[in-house]
């Protein structure tokens, strides 16, 4: 059954209020009577107006005048849409009427008035109300359709984008297992070529076992490395100074680079000091700096500057090596990931953990001069 619909009259003669009451009676219709101004404005205010299709208003009441009455309904954002149609006995001239439309009236009717006429204009506020309330409730459900739509469109894409990370996730590790699978497998190899020759030939060279021993070496260093990707690896930090840590490195570096025929150069920066873990840092400065003295050609110059910029201490490390392409950035610290003829790629995976493991962001800036790495702590 459809609502009814709310029918507003304001005149402080109960007999003009039975007159309306009769002229407009309906099963469609609620039809509420109010005696004064103050009533309307205190009906306004207290009650729910969205099923009012209009307000018949007197002109002449004692108190408020319907002028004023209309003009206080039309200030508020809840009832200023409502039509006001004013009803009056005792002046009909122009200005009066204007003054009427002035105060927000939306028509004006002289009594004493035809009931079918009046009758005839509240219906079609009616039905105007109806469509207004029809199209108004259909928006209100369009919306909420499409709000339900893009809520279950969400829960999807969210359960779908921990499906793709967890595919990732599985990706990567199947990735990561192959890798130490080929890596681990060509020591196990030739040791176990020289095991079968030993076999065969019980006078082996001691040159056979200095190469098991480098293999079965380098597959401990493998393993070594991967377990330093690990993130619950424990940290032992305290307060260092990433200065002191790089000139205690200094001969090593150096040392690398002139055997290679490269410079080494260093620019210390005024800075704080950090909670650092010495061991990590060190591991990382060093995987940094033999990847890029093995970039670069003889000649080339690897530089390592410390700088504050900010809230934050950078620790910039630098090649003149031929840079990288823009197609591996983003695969970069991926474990066995590399560009180099022999290779795991763990050992910038390893930096990439460790910064990781100090709140410490990396970025680079590559190009065919060369690469920066930029690591950057914060203070």
């Amino acid at each position: 059954m459809e609502t009814k619909i709310d029918i507003l009259m304001v005149d402080d003669r109960t007999e003009n209020l039975l007159t309306l009451e009769a002229a407009l009676a309906s099963p469609e219709y609620r039809l509420i009577g109010l005696k004064s101004g103050e009533d309307a404005l205190r009906y306004t205010i207290r009650e729910d107006m969205q099923n009012v299709a209009v307000i018949l208003l007197d002109v002449q009441m004692p108190g408020m005048s319907g002028f004023e009455t209309a003009k206080l309904i039309k200030n508020r954002e809840k009832t200023k849409d409502i039509p006001i149609i004013f009803i009056t006995a005792i002046n009909k001239s122009a200005d009066h009427v204007l003054q009427g439309y002035q105060a927000g009236s939306i028509d004006y009717i002289f009594k004493p008035f035809h009931p079918a006429v009046l009758k005839l204009k509240v219906d079609a506020f009616v039905q105007m109300h109806r469509f207004h309330k029809n199209q108004y409730e259909f928006l209100e459900q369009i919306v909420k359709e499409r709000t339900r739509e893009l809520i279950i469109a969400n829960e999807e894409r969210v359960t779908m984008e921990k499906e793709m990370a967890k595919l990732a996730r599985l990706n990567l590790i199947g990735e990561m297992a192959a890798g130490i699978a080929h890596e681990i497998r060509n020591p196990m190899t030739t040791i176990r070529g020289f095991l079968q020759m030993s076999k065969r030939n019980q006078n082996m060279a001691v040159e056979y076992i200095d190469i098991m021993l480098e293999e079965l070496n380098r597959a401990n260093s493998i393993i070594t490395e991967f377990l330093s990707l690990a993130k619950n690896k424990t940290t032992h930090l305290q307060l260092t100074n990433l200065n002191d840590i790089i000139t205690s490195m200094h001969p090593l570096i150096q040392a690398e680079a002139m055997l290679s025929g490269k410079h080494f150069h260093v620019n210390y920066g005024m800075i704080t000091d950090l909670q650092l873990d010495e061991k990590e840092i060190r591991q990382l400065i060093l995987n940094m700096a033999m990847n890029g003295l093995e970039s670069m050609s003889a000649g080339g110059a690897f530089t390592i500057s410390t700088y504050t910029e900010g809230k934050e201490i950078i620790l910039k490390i630098e090649d003149q090596g031929s840079g990288i392409k823009e197609e591996y950035v983003e695969k970069l610290g991926t474990p066995f990931f590399t560009t180099k003829e022999t290779g795991t790629g763990l050992g910038l995976a390893v930096c990439y953990s460790i910064a990781a493991r100090h709140n410490a962001l990396i970025e680079l800036k590559s190009g065919d001069d060369g690469t920066a790495f930029f690591i950057k702590f914060k203070k």
